[in-house]
């Protein structure tokens, strides 16, 4: 992303910010709606009632639950907001920034203060605070995946993002809503627009890229598709 780009959403950072705090609300919805295919109507059939005394005793006796995954019970399921302190607010990060010493509309690319500010936005969104409880828990988060490397087709590192276009389309969102994977082995990946599940131990580390800084790591990570 350009800096003009950037500093084009500067000048809407409280939306901006805004906009973040309801990504990490609502990211389950989020995911969920696309991934999820709408319910089928269960077709008509014969009612209890209509069936003979010989046919009533052949009905099951008890409902057979499914057996969960074991893959699922091995992780503690995140959501978006687990990653938040409870007394965080998005509103502290724009708060760090002073704005009015700026004059957003008239910044170019090159000018010295328009580097200045977006060393400033990248610098209050990288030092947010952290949910540190969650250090080497054994957990899953469901998300978008952002390529940080390629060696071919394949890929081995990624940030997963509440929501799609976080760090390509948009400006990053603070590092307590990204976490850096990291898997054994690269894999081809070609599919940013579906949501996956990421799973692995938790790590409070910090990574810094041209495109964001993470706050979280799953190391050892597997991440397959959110169903």
């Amino acid at each position: 992303m350009s800096i003009r780009s950037s500093l084009m959403s500067l000048a809407f950072l409280t939306v901006l910010l805004s906009a973040c705090g309801q990504s990490a609300n609502d990211v389950d919805a989020e995911i969920q709606a696309q991934a999820n295919q709408p319910a089928v109507e269960p077709e008509l059939g014969t009612t209890p009632s209509q069936l003979s005394a010989e046919e009533r005793d052949l009905e099951p006796r008890e409902t057979i639950e499914p057996i969960a995954n074991p893959e699922d019970l091995a992780y503690r399921e995140l959501s978006w907001d687990d990653l938040l302190p409870a007394d965080f607010d998005f509103q502290s990060i724009r708060d760090q920034i002073d704005l009015d010493s700026y004059d957003i509309q008239s910044l170019e690319d090159d000018d010295p203060e328009a580097q200045r500010l977006f060393s400033d936005l990248q610098d209050a969104m990288s030092r947010v605070p952290l949910v540190t409880s969650l250090d080497g828990q054994d957990s899953r988060l469901p998300g978008f995946l952002v390529p940080l490397e390629n060696a071919g087709d394949a890929v081995r590192e990624f940030f997963l993002v509440p929501y799609y276009g976080a760090c390509i389309h948009t400006p990053p969102p603070p590092s307590n809503q990204i976490v850096h994977v990291v898997l054994d082995e690269a894999i081809p990946f070609d599919n940013l627009f579906e949501p996956y599940w990421a799973e692995g131990t938790l790590t409070i580390a910090q990574t810094e890229t041209d495109i964001g800084t993470a706050g979280y790591r799953f190391e050892s990570a597997k991440i397959r598709p959110y169903e």
